[in-house]
């Protein structure tokens, strides 16, 4: 089959490029792939040989040209996916949703833009008020349509805070699930509730493609030695993007609340860092700043090491866009003892395999299980072997491969949406 592949690619920074990377090289020895991206950079390296990749501003013409038989589009909560919604209504294909939570980059598309900012910093101007009123309208029209009883109330709330908190409630995915002609998850909580507010969108379900990061021998120990933390530390360690939603300070507190209980404990967060200052702040308040590493965004290859070199991880979310973590997959797969929040999009993941802390007694929960499990290395042991078998068993290469080969096929087959009273920037 003739495939055009929409999605960021590595090196973006989400890590639903990481995803796509290994996807492509599953579905390539299968598939003529085009890959179609909007970034300036990728690393070729990473993808597999004998996909076409492109600007996404090709994939059109590229398409009236010699049409594909299906486009798959990789969709995600964060701005690297901005350039997705352009093409979701001309060619529907298989839309591929990883967050059932988008309205903050959607929000952000309309709500910043250059010309929202040209006016904010000079509202005098009717010039620039006239300017700015094609996206704000335009952010109005999407969510009119997706929650009409709370349209006003709901765009009047955003318009005023800009705050990331409400569109939690109100996700605004209807209308990409849509235009589409098949959307697919990873989990079964965000099927149910594609279902419940889009009755009838045809939806399936997808395993991600996840193995054990290869690790060479000593890797782990030399990356201790890097950051200088000695081999009796025990080391408590949160991966990917380091946001408020990972729940850093509930962490961090416990940490600074065990530091006399347990002198050798250590904390080592790994991962992209949008805000340095914040998180630096918040360990210097605590007094964590001497027991803390911040690693930043680490390279692919050395990922691996850095997950062995811990001997716990915590992998907390609150509020969540209902994804299934990758970062938390590949903790698991890589047979990490790992403390959780207990969210119904995490159900998969079997009660033997990790450690579930209550969102109502976060900071408790995970104070006490970090202490019970620093003195336990069986119970660790025992965790990490059950998370290593359950990621193995369900979320394997061919797992992923005859999951997205059934979604491909039954996406193939399903006709182009009826069209609906879509805004009118939908197309």
């Amino acid at each position: 089959m003739r495939l055009a592949f929409v999605s960021p690619l590595p090196p973006a920074g989400t890590g639903i490029a990481d995803y796509s990377a290994e996807v492509l090289a599953l579905l390539a020895p299968c598939h003529q792939i085009d890959v179609f991206h909007d970034q300036e950079v990728v690393e070729p390296s990473r993808l597999p040989e004998g996909c076409g990749v492109f600007r996404a501003r090709e994939l059109l013409s590229r398409h009236r040209d010699r049409a594909y038989d299906l486009v798959v589009y990789q969709m995600g909560n964060g701005p690297e996916h901005g350039f997705l919604y352009d093409l979701l209504a001309p060619l529907p294909g298989l839309l591929v949703l990883h967050d059932l939570v988008l309205h903050h980059s959607r929000a952000k598309r309309f709500l910043d833009s250059p010309e929202v900012r040209a006016y904010a910093a000079d509202p005098a101007s009717a010039a620039k008020r006239d300017g700015a009123q094609v996206s704000l309208a335009a952010y109005a029209e999407e969510v009119a349509y997706s929650y009409p009883a709370a349209a006003d109330r709901l765009a009047e709330a955003q318009l005023g805070t800009l705050g990331d908190l409400l569109p939690y409630a109100y996700p605004l995915f209807r209308i990409p699930v849509e235009v589409s002609r098949l959307t697919a998850v990873h989990n079964s909580f965000m099927a149910a509730a594609i279902d419940e507010e889009v009755p009838g969108a045809p939806v399936t379900r997808l395993a991600m493609a996840v193995q054990a990061l290869p690790v060479p021998p000593g890797a782990a120990g030399r990356l201790r030695e890097r950051y200088r933390l000695a081999p009796d530390d025990f080391v408590v360690g949160s991966f990917g993007l380091l946001t408020r939603e990972k729940r850093l300070a509930t962490l961090a507190r416990a940490v600074a609340r065990l530091a006399s209980a347990l002198p050798r404990l250590r904390l080592l967060l790994v991962g992209p860092v949008p805000d340095r200052g914040a998180l630096d702040a918040l360990l210097e308040r605590v007094g964590l700043s001497g027991r803390s590493v911040v690693t930043g965004r680490v390279p692919f290859e050395e990922l691996g090491a850095h997950m062995e070199a811990v001997d716990l991880a915590v992998h907390l979310r609150y509020p969540t866009a209902r994804e299934t973590s990758a970062a938390l997959l590949r903790l698991l797969a890589q047979g990490r003892p790992v403390v959780m929040s207990d969210l119904g999009n995490f159900a998969e993941v079997p009660e033997a395999a990790v450690v579930r802390a209550d969102v109502a007694d976060e900071e408790g929960e995970v104070t006490r299980a970090l202490l019970r499990l620093a003195e336990n290395p069986a119970a660790r042991a025992r965790l990490g072997s059950a998370a290593r078998e359950f990621v193995r068993r369900e979320h394997s290469p061919a797992r992923c491969l005859e999951t997205h080969q059934g979604a491909i096929e039954r996406a193939r087959q399903l006709p182009d949406p009826p069209r609906r009273n879509w805004p009118k920037h939908w197309g």
